[in-house]
């Protein structure tokens, strides 16, 4: 099935959105924050009851990091993640994407912050076994202060929470090492262009990805395609390139 998803939607009307995404995609990964977020919960379930639109979660991530020096905030950040969970078992959706925790401005040279970051994921990892859905960590881009950039560093991440992994394409262009990402065994793909320098979300084929041969690549992959654009015509764009693509395989 082929999603959408914009984290910039969050700052619209939840219905607005949906209504806008329906004649276009069969489902989408939308961002817990602000209107759409945990406090709206109920309009969003409402919502929802209305539509066949499938839904997928990606948890919060803006002022929040799992690997904090702050023990007080990377708490509050792990809580966080938690309710987003539980949004997603309330509107019946089996999948939260994570992002991995920050590098804060002393983290890079503090001996613990990958301890604190293992930490935080083993929780986040049991709180989805016991909701039982599946919980997803996703690769970062380069050059920015983020766990995950490395598939080294992400093995070892999941190997120790347990966690699904959310492949993100673009994210692993930047990185330079995307051809070790697509031997990782995603359960959830994330799909957008860029030079290989930036993290532009680019519709797909405006960019350097040679997608064919990403494709190719993931041929045994059965989960979900999230095209992550900045504008909904972008998405429109990248579904159909992406339909032909998949339509050659």
């Amino acid at each position: 099935m082929i999603l959408a998803s914009n984290p910039m939607f969050c700052f619209q009307p939840f219905q607005e959105i949906m209504g806008s995404l329906e004649p276009l995609f069969e489902g989408w990964e939308f961002l817990a924050e602000y209107e759409h977020g945990w406090h709206h919960r109920e309009y969003i379930k409402d919502v929802l009851s209305t539509s066949d639109l499938y839904v997928q979660v990606h948890a919060p991530f803006n002022d929040i990091n799992i690997a904090s020096m702050n023990p007080d905030i990377k708490k509050a950040s792990v809580h966080e993640i938690e309710k987003a969970m539980d949004l997603a078992v309330s509107i019946d959706a089996d999948m939260v994407t994570v992002h991995p925790g920050l590098y804060s401005p002393i983290g890079k040279t503090w001996a613990g912050a990958m301890e604190a970051q293992l930490s935080s994921l083993k929780d986040i990892s049991a709180l989805g076994r016991e909701r039982g859905i599946s919980v997803a960590l996703e690769n970062m881009p380069a050059p920015y202060p983020t766990m995950g950039i490395e598939p080294g560093e992400m093995k070892n991440m999941l190997e120790t929470s347990g966690l699904d992994f959310c492949l993100d394409v673009g994210h692993g262009f930047t990185s330079g090492k995307l051809d070790d990402f697509l031997r990782m065994k995603p359960v959830n793909v994330h799909l957008h262009d860029n030079q290989g320098y930036k993290d532009l979300h680019l519709p797909l084929g405006e960019g350097d990805i040679d997608f064919p041969a990403v494709l190719n690549e993931l041929k045994g992959y059965r989960g979900n395609w999230v095209i992550e654009g900045r504008s909904l015509e972008g998405l429109a764009l990248s579904k159909e390139y992406l339909e032909a693509l998949l339509s050659t395989l």
